[in-house]
C-alpha cells in the first residue's frame, strides 16, 4: 500500500477494509439504499448516486491495468516501454479496425481500455445492478465476489479539492491526461471522470471511470481511511455459495448478457448460457 498525504479534514486513521455481506438481490438493494443514505448529506432534497465496480474475486485490488504491469527496467531501451509509446503504437495500428477514429487522446484511451490494453483508467458503472452482474458473471464460486460502491464527489473533493465530476478533456483533468512524449504525470490521487459515450458499450453499461495518478494503491488506501463523516468507498461481499442464486435473480430481473453487452457476442453468450449453463 502506498502512503500518501491526505487533506487535513479532522481526525482520520487507517483501518482494515470493512465489508457487508449480501446473499440475495433483495439484500443487495437494501444495502445500496443504506449506502445512498450515508453518502447523502442530511437535510437536502436530492441524493448521491454512487458508482459501482464488480469484482469476481473480492480480494482483487482497485488498481488500473497499467499499474498491474511490471514497471520498465533500467537497461538500455527499456524506457521505450512507456505509456505514451503504448498509446502511439495503438494509434498507428488500430485505424483499419475502427469504423471511426477517436477525436482526442482521451477517446483513444477509452478505446484502448475497451479492448483490454492496460491504461490508468478503472471502469465503474452508475448502475448498482450492473456492478453486481459483473461481480457474479465470471465468479466460479471458488471465492467470494465483491461490489465496490464509490461516492465520486467525495473522491474528487480529496483529489481536486472540489465536489464536481469533470468530463474528459476539461482543464481540471490536465494533470491526469494521456501523456505526451517525455510527459510527466502530475496528478496524485485518482479522479472520478465522465467519458464521452462514443461507444455503444460504454453507453449500455452506464460507464464512468476513475483515472489514476502517481500514487499507486490510492483507492485501496482510501478504502481503509476512517473519516469523520464516514467512508466514501464501501465494499459489499457476495459469498461464493450465494453467487448462483444471485445470478438467477438478476436474470429474472432482466439483467442478462445482452443488457450489458448489446452486440452479437453478448447475444451468443446469453443463448449459450441458457442452453448449456455457464
Amino acid at each position: 500500500m502506498t502512503t500518501h498525504r491526505t487533506p487535513r479534514r479532522g481526525p482520520q486513521r487507517e483501518r482494515p477494509v470493512e465489508s457487508t455481506t449480501v446473499t440475495s438481490l433483495a439484500a443487495f438493494l437494501a444495502e445500496i439504499e443504506a449506502i445512498v443514505q450515508r453518502f447523502t448529506p442530511p437535510g437536502v432534497d436530492w441524493y448521491v448516486s454512487p458508482w459501482f465496480r464488480g469484482h469476481a474475486n473480492v480480494e482483487w485490488s482497485l488498481e488500473p491495468g497499467w499499474y498491474r504491469q511490471a514497471p520498465p527496467g533500467r537497461k538500455k531501451g527499456d524506457a521505450w516501454y512507456s505509456e505514451h509509446n503504448l498509446l502511439l503504437e495503438f494509434k498507428l495500428h488500430a485505424p483499419r479496425y475502427l469504423a471511426a477514429l477517436p477525436a482526442t487522446d482521451w477517446e483513444w484511451l477509452f478505446v484502448m481500455q475497451h479492448y483490454g490494453l492496460p491504461t490508468r483508467l478503472l471502469d465503474w458503472t452508475e448502475s448498482a445492478l450492473l456492478g453486481l452482474y459483473f461481480a457474479v458473471r465470471d465468479n466460479r464460486q471458488d471465492a467470494d465476489a465483491g461490489v465496490w460502491a464509490l461516492n465520486p464527489w467525495w473522491l474528487n473533493n480529496r483529489s481536486l479539492g472540489r465536489r464536481e465530476i469533470p468530463w474528459a478533456g476539461e482543464a481540471a483533468l490536465d494533470p491526469w491526461a494521456p501523456l505526451a512524449k517525455r510527459g510527466r504525470l502530475r496528478g496524485g490521487l485518482p479522479v472520478a471522470m465522465r467519458p464521452v459515450h462514443g461507444s455503444p458499450r460504454i453507453a449500455a453499461q452506464k460507464g464512468v471511470f476513475t483515472v489514476h495518478g502517481r500514487r499507486r494503491g490510492a483507492l485501496d488506501a482510501l478504502s481503509r481511511l476512517r473519516v469523520d463523516n464516514g467512508p466514501g468507498l464501501c465494499l459489499l461481499r457476495v459469498p461464493g455459495d450465494a453467487v448462483a442464486d444471485i445470478r438467477r435473480q438478476l436474470a429474472i430481473a432482466g439483467v442478462t448478457e445482452t443488457s450489458v453487452f448489446q452486440e452479437l457476442d453478448g447475444l451468443c453468450r446469453e443463448i449459450r448460457a441458457g442452453f448449456f449453463g455457464l
